[in-house]
């Protein structure tokens, strides 16, 4: 009796070492039925959107190993199931484990390499596209300013009420960033932030950074946040237009799943990300 034909892609979980520790991957490999078309690094969001994220993660992993790319998802340090503890994560670290992750891909598959960065982690990806040649940037709702992610997840501890109702409990995200500053780390949603990592993350924004020539595509789901964003993005594709960057924005309409509840799926953000890689070269 002959082997059954296997046509799902391989799904490899691994650890590789990286400067401290190691970092915990998940390789997707392509599509063994159809001509390898590059690699693809995904680039993780912040905190607990990354444990929110992990379905659709998986799900668009999965799509896009099918159509014969190779994908390589990374812990970084700090994060998931990777070494260090969350408060010891620095940006600067980050984009070293990206390079080491796609050195790694680079070494195992042949064809150009792709971003694919969902939240603070798209903003990641393009600082790293600042000095790493990549064939494009798959942006997934992204923050395009570090502040507004902290100040983001900081109101997650307002909401929790943690610090009580008394006359000296912070309020706002600036008496928060306040006590940050005087006591060195503050625990949020069961995160410790510290300042080394705040401080790094509030520097990025991407209207300041040169990404090296590639094309962009930015998705947004969720109304009618997306709509807002449009002319965000235009200003940002004249930005970048002088340095090769071509930025195209998709909208699309669908549940925020990276803050539900519950996990949750947004098959219109499915689909349209397949469309643009199903039609060649992203």
């Amino acid at each position: 009796m002959n082997a059954p034909l296997i046509t799902a892609p391989h799904v490899e979980p691994f650890f590789f070492d990286v400067a401290p520790g190691t970092r915990f991957c998940l390789y997707h490999a392509p599509n063994p039925q159809l001509e390898p078309r590059g690699t693809i690094l995904y680039v993780h969001p912040f905190a607990e959107e990354l444990n929110k994220t992990r379905r659709m993660a998986s799900l668009q992993s999965r799509a896009f190993a099918a159509m014969g790319y190779a994908v390589l998802q990374v812990d970084l340090f700090g994060c998931g199931d990777s070494c260090g503890d969350f408060h010891s994560g620095r940006w600067d670290q980050w984009k070293r484990d990206l390079a080491a992750a796609a050195d790694w891909l680079d070494a195992r598959d042949s064809g150009p390499l792709h971003l694919w960065g969902v939240r603070l982690g798209g903003l990641l990806a393009l600082d790293f596209a600042t000095t790493r040649k990549v064939e494009a940037i798959v942006l997934w709702q992204p923050f395009l300013n570090g502040r507004t992610c902290i100040n983001q997840f900081l109101r997650l501890r307002l909401a929790a009420g943690l610090d009580g109702d008394g006359p000296g409990a912070p309020r706002s995200t600036a008496a928060l960033r306040a006590a940050l500053a005087v006591h060195g780390r503050l625990e949020v949603a069961g995160y410790d932030l510290e300042c080394a990592m705040v401080g790094a993350i509030d520097a990025c924004e991407a209207i300041n950074l040169k990404p090296l020539p590639c094309t962009v595509h930015w998705f947004a789901s969720g109304t009618p946040g997306a709509r807002r964003l449009a002319a965000g993005a235009a200003r940002l594709a004249e930005r970048w237009a002088p340095l090769g960057v071509e930025l195209h924005f998709h909208p699309v309409d669908g549940v925020p799943f990276w803050a539900t509840s519950d996990i949750a799926e947004c098959p219109a953000l499915l689909a349209a990300t397949a469309s643009v890689f199903a039609r060649g070269a992203p």
